[in-house]
């Protein structure tokens, strides 16, 4: 058993080694302290300790300008009821189309042109229209000088020009059964009249090259024609593609005076050479692309972007759009029936994806016009603003401008008279 003596001397050897573990501690300390002292680098070299870096801000890429662009539609066909109307107002309103051009107006004295002629008074300048030949009597002599009277009148109700659709070649006919030709001199007046009031003359001559070849399988527009066999002209008596694009030429030639504009892409797409040939040889001659993107879309995108570039100021962005109580047409018929509204959408946005991008290998806008894809030809923002609304406006709205003008100084209110806000039909439904 320990004594005193031990306890006491075990206790002071653990005081001494306590003592001397904290000497030895101290002294390490402030060794370090003066260590690190003497490495502190000198004033304005000293290292800052870093603060947590955040992370970069991703910046978008600037807004491609060409999206922002508007568009004028320079042709379409609406009925002239409140419920087509409504749609098409609605859809406009979506897609950005501020103007648009009505190709079939009706002839003067109609029922079709009253309601066209009401509704363009009622949307002023945003509604151009283009009235339409009756060919009934086109057998007696007094018919010229009654359709060019009837263009006159129109002129002077507001209209842009006349629409004469493919039935002049392919349709109207005599009575001993023949077919009115294109250059027929009968038609002659006609386009006098037109000369001396400015209308354009806004034609569809002949149709795709494809329907002019037999309807088999073997042809690429098989399953369009199978759907629209009264499209096919080939054979019986129909001239050939060739033959009606000539005889439109001479009238064009014959007619120098008058502005023509060769709609669906001057009627023959296949061919960008015969275009620009074309376009040189008739300085009066204008062109619309409307339903024809799915044609001249498979064409080399360079030889196309230099057509486009070249003539930039001739060429007028239209869709052929329709739109009747019965439904919507997108530049041809549909395999499943009539295409809703979203897929009105989505038609001006390939235009606009066509017209716009360089993309590769894309369904075109109107797959039953034939199985291929389209490329892209990103247009600059200049040739662009000419294509989608400068030349629809110095060719066929600033004649409607200056009819607006005038029809609203001729109405000016009386003074102390507060006229009624013209109102535009606000679209339900789809």
């Amino acid at each position: 058993m320990p004594t005193m003596r031990h306890v006491l001397s075990l206790t002071i050897c653990l005081s001494l080694t306590i003592c001397l573990s904290l000497t030895i501690c101290v002294t390490a300390g402030l060794a370090f302290t003066a260590c690190t002292r003497d490495i502190t680098p000198p004033k304005g070299t000293q290292a800052v300790a870093s603060a947590p870096t955040k992370k970069a801000k991703t910046q978008k890429p600037p807004r491609d300008p060409r999206k922002d662009l508007h568009l004028i539609d320079s042709h379409v066909h609406l009925t002239p009821l409140p419920g087509p109307m409504r749609l098409a107002l609605r859809l406009f309103a979506e897609i950005r189309v501020d103007k648009f051009a009505v190709k079939s107006a009706g002839n003067p004295g109609t029922p079709r042109y009253a309601a066209t002629l009401r509704w363009a008074q009622r949307l002023g300048d945003r509604m151009a229209f283009f009235t339409n030949i009756d060919w009934e009597d086109i057998d007696k002599p007094t018919w010229a000088k009654r359709e060019a009277d009837k263009i006159e009148r129109a002129m002077k109700d507001g209209a842009s020009g006349i629409k004469i659709f493919k039935a002049l070649g392919l349709g109207v006919r005599l009575k001993d059964g023949s077919l009115v030709k294109v250059d027929d001199p009968r038609l002659d007046p006609i386009f006098k009249r037109c000369e001396k009031t400015g209308a354009i003359v806004a034609w569809h001559v002949a149709d795709p090259v494809a329907f002019f070849k037999p309807t088999t399988p073997k042809n690429e527009r098989y399953a369009e024609l199978s759907l629209a066999p009264d499209w096919s002209f080939y054979g019986k008596d129909y001239p050939s593609h060739e033959a009606l694009l000539a005889a439109r030429d001479r009238v064009i030639a014959k007619f120098p005076k008058v502005t023509f504009l060769g709609i669906h892409f001057a009627n023959y797409p296949e061919s960008l050479t015969y275009v620009a040939k074309t376009l040189d040889r008739f300085p009066n001659l204008y062109i619309d692309i409307s339903a024809r993107v799915p044609e001249i879309g498979r064409h080399p995108v360079a030889k196309l972007k230099a057509l486009f570039t070249r003539y930039q100021r001739r060429i007028l962005f239209g869709t052929d759009l329709i739109i009747t109580p019965r439904g919507m047409q997108l530049g041809s018929v549909a395999k499943n029936g009539p295409p809703g509204y979203d897929d009105a959408v989505r038609y001006y946005q390939v235009h606009r994806r066509f017209f716009e991008t360089a993309d590769k290998n894309f369904d075109h806008p109107t797959p039953i016009q034939g199985d291929w894809k389209i490329n892209g030809i990103d247009l600059p923002l200049s040739v662009l603003k000419n294509i989608y609304r400068d030349n629809a406006e110095r060719l066929i709205f600033a004649k409607r401008h200056a009819f607006v003008a005038r029809q609203r100084t001729t109405t000016r209110p009386a003074p102390g008279h507060t006229p009624r806000p013209t109102t535009h039909p606000t679209p339900t439904g789809k």
